[in-house]
């Protein structure tokens, strides 16, 4: 399928322009994350591509990829490079796919892969048979449960109606992250509801009703790709006491929505750290042990083995994605590889950890009271 073209340039400064040109030109899972405040916006010359940035210890940090249409991708890397020397920072693409990886190994980049993003192709996804069972399991649950599937689109609702919506999934919000060792969400690579406004992405609920009226169970937001091509569930939470099943539910009934509606492809979003053993070309050593290293041996801190147990499940089809770092000639390039990590780290707030959580997530995988797949996280970084 053919690009879309290129609305006429003019002045690209609007949140609505922003919004557009993302949900035509994002291809990445994370890319409609350029619309949340916050971030700092690269546009290459005449307007035809841009970069979504954060700053942090010198580095810049790339969410989404390259926006724009394909043929514009080696321009506007060159130009953001450009620009990101002129300022003295060293840029750092995260998500990168692998139709993208060709280009930044053409430029000499390091391009360590950091996992698999989890694709469901539609045409062919009928979640009969043996393999998907575990998943029909969780939707039978939830329904025999009284667990309800519906859509909300914010055009419909009243600000006020909206408000109140926005109140009650930030609830949802505080008890899953209770199950987490981050006192709040991961920042930049996650998305949020709180003060980003819903714009092109989508949202679904999971309800159930009783005697003290509609309770929501958990939540999916999802990201378009390729203008509505492809989609991605990009935020996905519940509550610490939902019924079982809640989010594999949604994922079930939100695909077989898309599959009905003729998108392509649905992502899972990133399974941190899969299948990352093997050598890759252009890599860095040190940032694949160190990843190795997290998913192996920090579960507790950051449950990368159970994100990609729970997205197993689904079967879906894994493509690789990576971080990609300019070259550069520093005299310790494995200190400057370091301070790139911690840079990440402080960015996404992987520090601000509750001590209390984390002893408790300690305390439950040593004594096997927390499986794989345990905690169900919104990150794909993605």
């Amino acid at each position: 399928m053919s690009s879309p073209a290129i609305a006429p340039t003019a002045n690209r400064t609007g949140e609505h322009d922003l919004a557009e040109f993302v949900f035509l030109f994002g291809h990445q899972p994370d890319s409609y994350l350029a619309t949340a405040p916050g971030r700092s916006t690269f546009w290459s010359e005449g307007n035809r591509g841009l970069v979504s940035y954060t700053v942090c210890d010198g580095f810049a940090m790339v969410g989404g990829g390259l926006i724009c249409p394909p043929e514009e991708r080696q321009p506007l890397l060159q130009q953001f490079f450009a620009f990101c020397n002129l300022q003295n920072w060293r840029p750092i693409f995260f998500f990168i796919p692998e139709d993208c990886i060709s280009l930044f190994r053409q430029l000499g980049w390091f391009t360590s892969k950091i996992g698999e993003d989890t694709l469901l192709d539609t045409e062919s996804l009928t979640f009969s048979g043996r393999e998907y069972e575990w998943v029909r399991r969780q939707t039978n649950y939830c329904q025999r449960h009284g667990v309800t599937i519906r859509e909300v689109c914010r055009r419909d609702l009243s600000d006020q109606a909206w408000t109140l919506l926005r109140e009650q999934l930030a609830d949802v919000c505080a008890s899953s992250m209770l199950g987490k060792a981050q006192q709040s969400e991961l920042k930049f690579l996650d998305g949020s509801l709180d003060n980003h406004e819903l714009g092109y992405r989508r949202l679904f609920l999971a309800e159930t009703t009783g005697s003290a009226g509609t309770r929501i169970e958990g939540y999916v937001v999802c990201n378009p790709i390729g203008g509505g091509r492809a989609w991605s569930t990009e935020i996905y939470r519940h509550r610490q006491d939902s019924v079982r099943g809640t989010v594999p539910y949604l994922f079930h009934q939100i695909a077989l929505q898309l599959k009905r509606e003729g998108v392509r492809y649905v992502s899972l979003c990133l399974a941190p750290g899969q299948n990352c053993e093997e050598h890759v070309p252009n890599e860095r050593p040190f940032v694949r042990r160190m990843i190795l290293l997290l998913r192996d041996r920090g579960s507790v801190f950051f449950d990368m083995q159970g994100i990609c147990y729970f997205k197993s499940r689904f079967r879906p089809r894994c493509a690789n994605v990576y971080i990609c770092s300019p070259p550069n000639n520093d005299r310790f390039p494995a200190l400057t590889a370091l301070r790139g990590l911690l840079a990440i780290a402080r960015t996404l707030g992987l520090w601000q950890v509750s001590p209390l959580r984390l002893l408790k997530l300690c305390f439950r995988r040593k004594t096997g009271s927390s499986p794989p797949g345990a905690q169900l996280s919104a990150d794909d970084c993605q």
